[in-house]
């Protein structure tokens, strides 16, 4: 059988070593390259001085009828749920007489 105490000693040292770099490497990810450079696009580790030239990244520009869809199909999805449960709910109560 599996020894449990050595189980976890095992995985409190690979906690050890994963965990400071999991957030080293997401600490990364958000201060240092979430740049893009001037000419659209273009990724910059931000290793240097230049780096702090390049803007922030933005927010792509949607159509004006995005959020009027999204609405629309949750409405949509809600009342057809709706509608499958009282089917689903008279059907049993139909099968039950049988």
């Amino acid at each position: 059988m599996l020894d449990d105490e050595a189980f976890f000693e095992d995985l409190f040292t690979l906690l050890l070593v994963v965990a400071p770099v999991a957030i080293y490497f997401t600490l990364w990810r958000i201060f240092v390259t979430n740049k893009v450079g001037p000419r659209g696009g273009i990724m910059v580790l931000g290793l240097d001085d230049t780096a702090s030239v390049y803007s922030e990244p933005r927010r792509p520009i949607g159509s004006v009828y995005v959020p009027l869809i999204y609405c629309l199909a949750s409405l949509i999805t809600f009342l057809i749920g709706v509608a499958t449960q009282s089917a689903v709910d008279f059907l049993r109560g139909e099968l039950s007489g049988i």
